[in-house]
């Protein structure tokens, strides 16, 4: 569609064709993948313009530049801004010589695909700033630097060209304003919700007013490298001037919109510098400001969940059920972090309904408190649960790891805590089923371990192999005189089959239950990385090493088997390796009874001297990179891969 908007605010600027402003969309991806901190580089792109002026004048103004320089190399993430900075500079100098600006447009915005739209006018921007720098120090030094002379002629600059005029004619100064306009957007947009009206007129705008700028921004390009025209200069000027009166008029419609909405204040704020002073007392009591009935929370142990509204149902369900159980030692206070301009009302409010614990309103909470939370308790994606005790002191930066291993027994959630039951497991005999499930889970299950019952754990989503396998495992407890309880467990991650595709004999448990066996490995698996287990004890940590096992076989949605029978250890397998015992039970059928597991067990340890297989774990990442692991199959160091994933269903 061509670039319309829904108030009344001018737009005759922004009039592209609809076949042009769909090509302009083709080219922007929606992901933005690259997102920075860009307040530094635009404070550098305004000293560029001004010193460029002042060089002209004889005025020296680097110590402010040299300053800024300082400041912009500190910041990691704005490498890749800068190689794409570099490369928009290198298209303008080429667009100088092919004078193709439409083309060279699209090239651009192609370029910048993975930017925001306002992000895109200011990176645009800083490349034009990086030609105007360079051109100023020629035109500078053109008269007393033979080097500078001959570049000037190789470059076939104007000898008219003068950085005092093009100050004196407003252009600097209008391209400044529209940057700055853009740079107030980026810390604008993410505080009111993409539905309201205003909203929605100023993001329809900016497609166009993107690719207008960057059309101007080359059109100035060009005419600087040649015999200067000083009145299309007045008019490009004037044009930038326009497009900024546009977004201005919609910035202060957004603005005024979401003051009815949160009492925020709409500069673009350096938080960097404002969270590095933040104390956790503080951060704390902001937050607790937020919450209405705040009293209830004096002098007690407190859980700041945060998570984002992607948190499970499966999560939530299965924390209510902790929290309902936990005899008032803890409170609970959620905080949705959210980007409001997608910020789904009706999901927040689904899942607000689900939780029996204090729920902070999104629109609420300040964005320094938001990015105190992301650098100093290493929020990114996964759900945390930040444990505060009574006296203001964080006893665990993330106590859900805690809590879907032990449960409430890990109160008040401490490293101290987590050691003390840790040493309580038997490294090398403790990789037993009352480990990885409980009562809440399976209400027999302590029944089943008392009474020795054979019971296999099982997941895939392959229902052959499933049928295959069950009917040997059946006929093997039935030969051998056992009591036979199958349980499937599905697969961590991928597609799990429904409980009706299953046969009756089958324990189908419920999608809390299943997420929650697979949580709990996962976070065993986490607690011996944080403690160094992966390289100190990992020939020894049999409980490591089996949890390893299972993770990978279910990350991949290959079948496995768990056996186990009464308070013993179990045996892990792969799904092929497990059809290939229960088949072959005749050749170990002489152990029967309670020697059962023994012989399955034995039997394993001889058909599998020979065999290779080793796996691939997917661990979230929940806040800083796991440690070195060690492949529990070989003893090889794994390497170690950042996957991202979107739709981790799929």
């Amino acid at each position: 569609m061509a670039a319309t908007t829904s108030d009344t605010t001018t737009t005759q600027p922004l009039s592209i064709s609809t076949e042009l402003s769909q090509q302009i969309l083709n080219t922007h991806t929606s992901l933005q993948t690259h997102q920075v901190d860009l307040q530094h580089l635009v404070k550098l792109i305004e000293s560029i313009f001004e010193n460029a002026a002042a060089a002209s004048k004889g005025i020296d103004q680097y110590a402010k530049l040299n300053n800024m320089i300082s400041s912009l190399q500190t910041f990691d993430e704005m490498r890749q801004a800068l190689d794409d900075i570099r490369s928009i500079s290198c298209e303008i100098s080429c667009n100088l010589t092919a004078g193709n600006v439409d083309e060279t447009t699209m090239v651009l915005l192609q370029r910048l695909r993975n930017y925001s739209w306002n992000a895109k006018v200011i990176l645009a921007m800083a490349a034009f700033a990086t030609s105007i720098g360079e051109l100023s120090m020629v035109v500078k030094h053109r008269n007393t630097d033979p080097i500078a002379k001959t570049i000037d002629i190789l470059k076939g600059h104007s000898s008219t060209l003068d950085f005092i005029v093009l100050e004196n004619l407003g252009l600097f100064n209008a391209m400044m304003k529209v940057v700055n306009t853009n740079l107030a957007f980026l810390g604008t947009i993410s505080k009111i919700p993409k539905e309201s009206a205003s909203m929605e007129g100023a993001v329809a705008c900016f497609p166009a007013v993107t690719y207008k700028i960057l059309r101007i921004v080359l059109q100035i390009a060009s005419i600087l490298s040649k015999t200067v025209d000083y009145n299309e200069l007045i008019r490009l000027a004037k044009e930038v001037s326009d497009i900024n009166i546009i977004l201005q008029q919609k910035l202060e419609l957004c603005k005024k919109e979401g003051e009815k909405t949160a009492p925020y204040q709409y500069q673009y704020e350096d938080v960097t510098k404002r969270i590095s002073k933040l104390s956790i007392s503080e951060v704390i009591g902001k937050i607790k400001m937020k919450i209405q009935d705040s009293e209830n929370l004096r002098n007690r142990h407190v859980l700041y969940l945060i998570s984002d509204l992607d948190i499970s149902m499966e999560e939530i369900k299965v924390l209510n059920s902790l929290y309902q159980r936990n005899d008032e030692k803890y409170k609970i206070v959620w905080l949705p972090i959210v980007d409001l301009s997608t910020y789904d009302a009706k999901r927040f409010s689904d899942l607000k309904q689900l939780m029996k614990w204090t729920v902070v309103e999104p629109f609420s909470i300040e964005l320094y408190v938001i990015e105190y939370i992301k650098k100093e308790w290493h929020f990114i994606k996964k759900p945390i649960a930040v444990s505060v005790n009574p006296g203001g002191e964080m006893t665990c930066q993330n106590a859900l790891l805690m809590l879907w291993t032990w449960g409430n027994v890990a109160f008040p959630f401490s490293d101290k805590t987590e050691q003390d039951l840790w040493s309580r497991i038997d490294e090398q005999n403790g990789w037993k089923l009352d480990l990885l499930l409980d009562e809440h889970i399976i209400p027999d299950i302590l029944s089943w371990i008392e009474t020795r019952t054979f019971v296999c754990l099982f997941g895939g989503g392959d229902i052959s192999w499933i049928q295959e396998f069950t009917d040997k495992v059946k006929y093997a407890a039935y030969a051998a005189g056992v009591s036979l309880k199958l349980v499937y467990m599905g697969n961590n991650k991928s597609k799990r089959l429904a409980g009706n595709e299953l046969s009756r004999e089958i324990n189908f448990l419920e999608s809390e239950c299943q997420w929650q066996f697979w949580t709990r490995l996962e976070s065993i698996l986490h607690a011996k990385i944080r403690y160094g287990k992966t390289v100190t004890s990992y020939k020894t940590d049999r409980v490591m090493q089996e949890a390893l096992k299972v993770v990978g076989y279910g990350g991949t949605g290959e079948a496995w088997a768990m056996f186990s029978m009464g308070p013993g250890a179990m045996v892990t397998t792969n799904g092929e390796m497990a059809l290939t015992i229960m088949s072959n039970y005749e050749n170990w059928k002489q152990e029967t009874g309670i020697r059962f597991l023994e012989g399955l067990k034995n039997y394993k340890g001889v058909i599998s001297r020979d065999v290779h297989g080793c796996i691939n774990v997917h661990l979230p990442v929940l806040g800083q990179i796991p440690g070195i692991m060690i492949c529990p199959e070989c003893s090889k160091v794994m390497e170690m891969f950042h996957t991202y994933s979107c739709c981790p269903s799929n």
